[in-house]
């Protein structure tokens, strides 16, 4: 069985820079891996974009692969497992859906319902768009990093749009046929252990899921080990 192309949905804040080594690393172990830039962003268009236009920008690529005869498997990352939920509706070429310490939301039900009806401590909210508190990121979001890469993937952080969290989700991809898993981060202070396994529980009495000893961002702390546990995970989704 040929293997499918992946397709990167990224999560709030981070730039395409942040996914370049997982994406080289997906290329090397002999699969076709394509990063999605998000609309939400750091984008500057005003009114900036939202749900809708992320949607859109992974729904291009996925049709793109689907009018090349290719199949896709996503990969949500954080807030881009709320994107990647919504952007696989009525893709008949996706094969499956990896929330890696992602957002799994009920349908009718916003980001932000997901934190608790309020933004995190770390979150500057900015009018239209919300920014990391940058003396809190490092240890949110880069807790098992050295202090020299925390500093460099905290200055790589952008903004997103206010809108995409407060957007309620229109789909659910694991009630309505796609076959999903999860691969849990167990040391993540941005999206802690025990709400992932909270939304993972989703997936019914029999998930598919791998677990990384891993802050919020294992494609830069321990990329080789996600691209096994995304090895695993796509041979058994594909069972």
């Amino acid at each position: 069985m040929s293997k499918p192309v992946i397709v990167i949905v990224p999560g709030a804040w981070q730039k395409p820079v942040a996914f370049e080594g997982l994406v080289q690393r997906l290329q090397m172990a002999g699969f076709e891996a394509i990063h999605v830039p998000l609309p939400t962003v750091g984008g500057t268009d005003l009114p900036l974009a939202g749900l809708a236009e992320d949607v859109a920008a992974v729904q291009a690529v996925l049709q793109k692969l689907a009018g090349e005869g290719k199949k896709a498997l996503v990969i949500g990352h954080s807030a881009g497992g709320f994107v990647g939920s919504n952007a696989v509706a009525g893709q008949d070429n996706v094969v499956g859906l990896i929330y890696l310490s992602a957002f799994m939301i009920p349908k009718g039900k916003a980001l932000l319902d997901m934190l608790g009806g309020n933004p995190l401590p770390w979150m500057n909210v900015q009018g239209d768009r919300v920014v990391g508190v940058p003396e809190m990121l490092p240890q949110v979001a880069f807790n098992d990093l050295a202090s020299e890469e925390q500093a460099k993937w905290a200055k790589e952080m952008s903004h997103t749009a206010t809108g995409l969290f407060a957007t309620p989700s229109g789909h659910e991809p694991w009630a309505s046929g796609t076959p999903c898993g999860y691969i849990f981060c167990s040391d993540d202070n941005t999206l802690p252990f025990p709400i992932q396994q909270q939304m993972a529980a989703q997936l019914g009495p029999a998930p598919k899921t791998v677990t990384l000893k891993a802050g919020h961002c294992p494609h830069l702390s321990i990329p080789d080990q996600l691209v096994d546990a995304l090895k695993t995970l796509e041979a058994q989704l594909q069972q």
